[in-house]
């Protein structure tokens, strides 16, 4: 383990004490994957899989990246599934991550549920699942209860994991040595590091798993959906008509800063900024007084991620946040500066031929 202090740390328990939690959480997860590596507890399914995952928590960019996965083996002739945990999902609801790639790909099965296996099964055995000849699994780097043919590791270029710590000091989930279970590493977010720093952080991956292809991606705003209030649909407009235009952003992603740059870099005034837990499901009150913040610092939109929509509209739907600004969602999509023929060549590479 890495034994840097990050600046920023997912706890405010002391430093020695989150040091000490991290050993103990190194014993373990080191112990877990020495049980996975001899096949303890792996399941094999009758359909081949390929796993989208991370080293550390929070927001990677790694959803268009399972988009982008899932888009590829159609366009092969494949027939996918995304299989998720679907987290912090409130109770009879749907979680946001969910929602997210139900809006973009319309017509993929998705999974999300903690036991993937048996929702995986579940929908094997329906009518739906039978045309089904691969899953995707999102987040499924730490989810080694299923065998993949392909393990691809997403690694945000403004968070490399060398000034990272494990958890609870810092917010790896596992060591960068466990790079050598993947065949592929996808540097995200290009777009906010310096060609140095990415020329650093390419060399510390060649260094610690030099059989791993590498890919670099970068995430770019393709357009923006305005929902004026009162008004069911949205009107479509280009990421140009943001510049110079005061907004309150509101976001519970895990990385809201790369979403507020990219907002900059699009020529928006921040005027106001809300930042919420990861996945956070949004009480009416911190929504009605973050409209009443908004309205005070001026601000003439207000501008959330896809993935906070989801969860937004409806309660937008209903008035109960008294919001009188129109929302902008940008649609977030990504672009390879390097190695996208040879990512998608392992995605196809790694399953067998479609069925006719």
């Amino acid at each position: 383990m890495t034994k840097t202090i990050p600046e920023h740390r997912p706890t405010r328990l002391p430093v020695f004490l989150a040091s000490m939690l991290a050993k103990l959480y190194s014993i373990g997860i080191n112990h877990q994957n020495q049980k996975y590596d001899k096949g303890t507890g792996v399941t094999t399914l009758d359909r081949p899989v390929i796993s989208v995952g991370n080293l550390s928590t929070g927001g990677t960019g790694k959803t268009p990246l399972v988009q982008h996965v899932i888009r590829t083996l159609i366009d092969a002739g494949y027939h996918p599934a995304i299989a998720m945990r679907g987290y912090k999902a409130q109770s009879g609801q749907l979680s946001d991550e969910q929602c997210e790639h139900m809006n973009a790909l319309p017509g993929v099965p998705i999974v999300a549920q903690p036991n993937r296996v048996a929702g995986l099964r579940a929908l094997f055995d329906s009518d739906e699942g039978t045309t089904i000849d691969c899953v995707v699994l999102d987040d499924g780097f730490q989810h080694r209860k299923i065998a993949r043919n392909l393990d691809i590791v997403v690694i945000d270029a403004s968070r490399p994991p060398f000034l990272d710590a494990l958890l609870p000091m810092g917010f790896l989930r596992e060591a960068g040595e466990s790079l050598c279970r993947a065949q592929m590493v996808v540097v995200s977010h290009a777009e906010m590091v310096e060609q140095e720093q990415l020329g650093k952080l390419r060399r510390w991956i060649e260094q610690i798993a030099p059989e791993v292809q590498v890919a670099v991606i970068e995430h770019r705003w393709l357009d923006v959906f305005v929902y004026e209030p009162g008004q069911e649909n949205p009107v479509q407009c280009a990421v140009e008509e943001l510049d110079g235009r005061p907004v309150a952003a509101l976001t519970a992603i895990g990385h809201p800063d790369a979403f507020i740059a990219m907002a900059q870099d699009a020529g928006t005034e921040i005027v106001h900024r809300c930042d919420r837990p990861d996945h956070d499901a949004y009480s009416d009150e911190v929504l009605r007084e973050f409209v009443q913040q908004a309205e005070m610092s001026g601000a003439s939109a207000i501008l959330t991620t896809s993935k906070d929509w989801t969860k937004l509209q409806s309660s937008i739907g209903e008035g109960v946040w008294g919001n009188r600004l129109p929302i902008l969602v940008p649609r977030l999509g990504i672009h390879f500066r390097s190695g996208q023929c040879l990512f998608e060549a392992q995605c196809i590479k790694s399953l067998p031929e479609p069925a006719c």
